[in-house]
């Protein structure tokens, strides 16, 4: 998830079809250097073959090829994708189809012999396109998220003081009838276990609190790769998972609430540990990066420490992966001490009351990565 250099481009599948074998040859020599994922085929056919099977995010194609032109398989890719990017190259001689194209819903060209430098002005402006609706998307799932979020406040505004107002007389009168029961008494038990139950039951209504309104945050200058070094060193303690990190020491201090941000960090850890059960490595680091004004994360443009925990344990299946923010969503066996789905949610709402932003990248079986994003100067409130 680098936000400069070619990465940029390396994450960009561009299927490239045409029949010649020198323009294919000097195309692909050009896009390879660019940084380009490519995917080169020699007509429609074996395209469209690649495109249904690939699903690349920009098609580049010459208009004029055997078995099956560049305009069937664009018209054949529409109907797999609408909103497919599509790049057409052609010759003057085959202006006629220019109209055809644009039916087809392509609205990029590229005149033969190829100017090198419209071709990749082209394809920067489909790639533009794409960047435009990824964070399209990523507004819509924070603003739906933030919904969530908000009723759940409202909810829990209106009810955790009172709720944990009637726990405490409930937690009184138990504490009470405990110290009047025999020692070691059936009794005494059983009220033992009502205690703990109440406590757990007050905790939860304080969860809800943070979820709903992300704490009472108390912003100090804080030295992150000490809160994170101590964090794991808490978490990991006797367990089987190590810990590796790459936190330069000369990052400056961030604006932060340190009881919050360690809350995130002590959750990330366990959640890691749990996903290698048999031991293996949690990868963290943190390196300042710098947001443009249109980027994919979603935030505003400027300066932020972006910090990643990586672990190498199961991974979130592609179903589950932009539900592990949402509350009480778990995979977890629930219970009173087990998972309560709401981890997760408070670190997602810790993290967006800091104006910066959490979101995860999974592969099932090759382990999860949560990269979070923290301004390192706070707007004014």
């Amino acid at each position: 998830m680098s936000d400069t250099g070619n990465q940029r481009f390396a994450d960009i599948k561009l299927l490239y079809v045409e029949d010649e074998i020198s323009t294919r040859e000097q195309i692909t020599r050009v896009l390879s250097n660019r940084g380009y994922h490519l995917i080169s085929c020699e007509n429609g056919q074996a395209g469209l073959d690649a495109y249904c099977e690939l699903r690349p995010d920009i098609v580049l194609t010459d208009i004029m090829m055997p078995v099956m032109n560049g305009l069937e398989m664009s018209r054949r890719i529409r109907i797999f994708d609408p909103e497919a990017q599509i790049v057409c190259m052609t010759a003057f001689s085959e202006t006629s189809y220019l109209m055809q194209a644009i039916n087809i819903g392509i609205s990029q060209f590229v005149l033969k012999p190829v100017e090198f430098s419209r071709l990749l002005a082209a394809l920067d402006h489909c790639l533009h396109i794409i960047e435009l609706k990824k964070r399209q998307r990523t507004l819509e799932a924070e603003a739906q998220r933030s919904r969530k979020l908000e009723a759940i406040g409202i909810l829990a505004g209106g009810m955790a003081h009172d709720f944990n107002n009637l726990l405490q007389v409930i937690l009184g009168y138990v504490s009470l009838a405990r110290m009047n029961a025999e020692a070691g008494s059936k009794t005494a038990e059983l009220l033992g276990i009502a205690e703990k139950s109440t406590e757990t039951a007050r905790q939860l209504g304080k969860r809800l609190l943070t979820l709903a309104k992300g704490g009472d945050a108390v912003m100090t200058p804080t030295d992150l790769p000490q809160l994170i070094l101590a964090g794991l060193e808490a978490e990991l303690f006797g367990s089987p998972v190590s810990y590796v990190t790459d936190l330069p020491s000369d990052l400056p201090q961030l604006p932060v609430d340190a009881a919050q941000i360690r809350h995130v960090i002590s959750h990330l850890t366990i959640n890691a540990r749990e996903a290698m059960p048999e031991g293996g490595t949690l990868q963290v680091s943190a390196a300042p990066c710098t947001l443009a004004a249109m980027n994919g994360q979603a935030l505003e443009p400027g300066e932020y420490l972006h910090i990643i925990f990586k672990d190498l344990g199961v991974g979130i299946p592609e179903e589950n992966l932009s539900r592990i923010f949402d509350p009480y969503f778990t995979t977890k066996e629930m219970g009173s001490q087990k998972g309560m789905g709401l981890g997760l949610a408070i670190s997602h709402s810790i993290i967006r009351h800091h104006h910066g932003q959490i979101q995860a990248e999974s592969t099932p079986g090759s382990g999860t990565s949560i990269h979070i994003y923290l301004p390192f100067s706070q707007p004014n409130r």
